[in-house]
This record gives C-alpha cells, sequence and structure tokens, in this order.
C-alpha cells in the first residue's frame, strides 16, 4: 500500500499496524492506557469506519500511528478520541481561513521559525518522556507574532508524535523566559492567547506531565494570568516554577539539558537531531497539507444554520475578548 493512500477517507485496504514499541512501552500502554491487541485493532476498525462515513470530511489520514495518537491520548474510549480528531480538523479548517497559507508547516516563516532553535525536542528521560525546550529570548519580536510561535510549537508537536514512544509516555516541558521582554508580552492579543488554550485543552493529543517555567520575569504574568485560568484544571496543576536554572537541575536529567541551561548537552547537538527527526516526517507533513473538512456541510446531528454560525464565529467566545496587548506601549 502506497502511503499516499492513507488520505482516502475509504481506502480499498488499510495499512497494516506494526509497532514500533518495545515491550517496556506495550506494558505501560496496557496498563495506563488501557491498550491491547485487541482494543487496538477493534478501535482502529470504528475510527476508520468514522471518518468513512462523516459527511464533512473529504480527506484525512487513515494509517494506524495517525489515529493511535487519539486513540491513546482518549484512553480508547472511541467515542471521545472520534470526537478529537473532528475537533481538530476543524480548528486547521478554521485557522486556514483566519491565516490562509501561513498556517502551512512549509511556509517560509514557518521555516525560519525553525531555524531559530527556539522549541527543540531534547531526548527522553528515563521515564521515557520527551522533554522539550521552549527558548523565549531566540524569538525576536520584531521577526515573529503569536501565530508563527504556535505554528512552530504545532510543528514540534506533530513531529514528535509520529514516534509511537511519545503517544504512550508523554512530554515534559521546560520553558527558559530568560530574555523575555515587553516586545514578547505585546504580541499577544487576547484572542491569540484563547486560541492557545483551546488548542492545548482540545486539539492537541499529547500527554504533558509536566511543564517547568525558568527564570520568570514579573511581565511573563501579564500572559500567565491569563492563560492558567483558560487551561484545564490538570494541565494547570503541572506547571512549576523555578528561579534559577540550578533549581531546574533538580528536577531534570542534567544530560538532557543543554548547556545554556546548566545541562551538559549540545544545544546544537538536540537541534540536529530535531532537523533529523523533522525530515525523516515530511512526508506525512506533506500529505496532511491535503487534509480537508467542509464546513458548509452541517455535521452529524446538527443543523443548517448551526453549521453556518460555526463558520461564522471561527472561534466562539473571541467576539466578547476585548483589548489586546497590542495596545501596551512596548519599548
Amino acid at each position: 500500500m502506497h502511503y499516499e493512500d492513507v488520505m482516502d477517507k475509504r481506502p480499498r485496504a488499510y495499512a497494516p499496524y506494526r509497532t514500533t514499541l518495545d515491550e517496556r512501552d506495550l506494558v505501560r500502554a496496557a496498563e495506563e492506557l488501557h491498550e491491547n491487541e485487541d482494543t487496538r485493532e477493534s478501535s482502529l476498525a470504528l475510527m476508520r469506519e468514522f471518518i468513512a462515513k462523516h459527511p464533512q470530511i473529504v480527506r484525512c489520514r487513515t494509517d494506524p500511528v495517525f489515529l493511535l495518537r487519539f486513540l491513546r491520548y482518549r484512553k480508547f474510549n472511541v467515542n471521545d478520541a472520534c470526537a478529537t480528531l473532528e475537533g481538530g480538523l476543524a480548528f486547521l479548517m478554521r485557522m486556514r481561513t483566519l491565516y490562509g497559507a501561513e498556517v502551512s508547516s512549509f511556509h517560509p516563516n514557518v521555516q525560519r521559525m525553525v531555524e531559530l532553535d527556539a522549541i527543540v525536542p531534547l531526548g527522553q528521560d528515563r521515564q521515557r518522556r520527551t522533554v522539550i525546550l521552549v527558548r523565549v529570548g531566540a524569538m525576536d519580536p520584531k521577526e515573529t507574532t503569536a501565530l508563527l510561535q504556535m505554528r512552530l510549537g504545532a510543528l514540534v508537536i506533530n513531529t514528535c508524535l509520529e514516534y509511537e514512544r511519545t503517544q504512550v509516555h508523554g512530554t515534559v516541558w521546560v520553558v527558559d523566559c530568560s530574555g523575555m521582554t515587553m516586545a514578547h508580552v505585546g504580541m499577544w492579543g487576547l484572542s491569540e492567547v484563547k486560541m492557545m488554550a483551546d488548542s492545548i485543552n482540545e486539539v492537541v493529543t499529547m500527554f504533558v506531565k509536566e511543564v517547568h517555567m525558568v527564570k520568570v520575569p514579573r511581565i511573563t504574568w501579564m500572559l500567565l494570568d491569563l492563560l492558567l485560568p483558560l487551561l484545564s484544571p490538570k494541565i494547570r496543576d503541572r506547571f512549576k516554577f523555578h528561579r534559577t536554572e540550578q533549581e531546574l537541575l533538580s528536577a531534570i536529567d542534567q544530560t538532557l539539558l543543554p548547556t545554556t541551561c546548566g545541562g551538559q548537552q549540545s544545544l546544537k547537538q538536540a537541534t540536529d537531531n530535531f532537523r533529523n527527526m523533522f525530515e525523516k516526517q515530511t512526508k506525512w507533513f506533506k500529505l496532511e497539507e491535503q487534509f480537508l473538512m467542509d464546513l458548509s456541510i452541517p455535521a452529524p446531528g446538527s443543523s443548517s444554520s448551526s453549521a453556518r454560525t460555526a463558520q461564522r464565529n471561527e472561534f466562539p467566545g473571541e467576539e466578547s475578548m476585548v483589548g489586546s496587548f497590542r495596545k501596551l506601549t512596548v519599548d
């Protein structure tokens, strides 16, 4: 079966599942996610049937690794997994309508963001969780936007999710706020903050085990005071704050942290590893450019008027959000 066939919502044959997990991973998946051979095969079949019969879905991946990210994230509750897939596709369609070509992972502006080495996977810790570093100061507010930062985050997340071990064990995030200025805060309007929160809560199918915030200046709280209440309590409770790099070293494996954060790994080595990861998964990103969902067609169980409303209000609730950090005077 050619990999491009996985975009057919009703292919003649579906790609078979071939695990890349070892015994330890499979035990974790069984104990934590309720996954075994029986639940896996039957759940994949039900998700594929959902996609095939969904009136709005035109093109969508049906390969096992893609669908398993939803099933594992929802612990093999098929209804919840299907709802998350549906919501994610709708979110992508609305993003394309609002922001056009910059939503593409291959847009020149997005690829320039990759070159900043601002969001970089560092490897897996002793619990096999993928550790991801965010370097806020590496993103020049004169050259980037909130959307581009979110697109870079999505590119890194989706790259990591192509690896099954990340789907099973989840991630740990390290957010280095050193170098953050009022100009960084000023990039984020209230609508972008809400969009990011909605994406984290409803769209991203990645287990976030811990979020370590390091060297957080006071101005950062202008964003955090808005973002944190919008996040689910489970994610919000996983935020940890460290005043110094020394405090961070007690929480994160030093062999993974780059030398710029007091660790032992070369940042260049980590970024080179990430670029190799992305290049290996490029074929999937190119296919995902073809994702298509027709939101003009009523969703199952909805009326045509509600479909029109959903198209008109791309991000419900946004119209009530008045004001923006852009109104602040930025030095």
